[in-house]
């Protein structure tokens, strides 16, 4: 399913992996590092790492200086962002698909962004103006929403319809997280105007 909406795309690889154990990047699901798996679901990502990595496409863009979180990351992606709408994610949602981003990034909203037991901004589409004129205020990327007119809260009903065992909400913070399924709380969508 293709929605042929254009949008840049944001993968955050530079965490510091402390409950991981070691670069969540480089580990390997099914014999693919978690990064190679999202790289071959988009055409030019815009990849931001604390360290030089080898990609086989994209952009790598390394951050220096002191670690100060996802938004730094986001700051610096940025910079090589060209369309209208960014869809963020971070390396270690590795089973995310190119239709689930296509379904987020072709809503017409600020933010779109997955909603379970909480918002999920690190798996969100967002308007470049939005994150331009925003970035430097917040420390926190689920923060924009304060400053956005329009968010679209997206759940776990609709999200069904495009991912029908909702792997690409999988989080891999540890290795337990590989085996242990969180149960998805039954949420609905939600759009907020202001």
């Amino acid at each position: 399913m293709s929605y042929n909406y254009s949008y840049d795309v944001i993968i955050l690889s530079g965490g510091l992996s402390k409950r991981f154990g070691i670069d969540k990047c480089c580990f390997e699901v099914n014999s693919k590092t978690m990064l190679s798996r999202l790289l071959e679901q988009f055409d030019n990502p815009i990849v931001v790492s604390r360290s030089s990595r080898r990609i086989k496409k994209g952009i790598l863009v390394v951050e220096n200086g002191e670690y100060e979180g996802p938004v730094k990351g986001v700051k610096e992606g940025l910079k090589y962002v060209r369309r209208d709408r960014v869809f963020i994610t971070g390396c270690d949602f590795p089973f995310l698909t190119r239709s689930f981003a296509d379904y987020l990034c072709s809503k017409p909203y600020d933010i779109v962004i997955p909603f379970d037991d909480r918002p999920q901004p690190l798996l969100a589409c967002y308007s470049t103006g939005l994150l331009s004129e925003n970035i430097d205020k917040i420390n926190g990327l689920v923060e924009l929403i304060e400053f956005s007119s329009t968010v679209y809260f997206i759940g776990t009903e609709e999200l069904l319809k495009i991912d029908p065992l909702l792997y690409s909400l999988i989080n891999i913070n540890s290795i337990i997280d590989l085996i242990y399924r969180p149960i998805r709380i039954k949420t609905r969508s939600n759009l907020i105007i202001r």
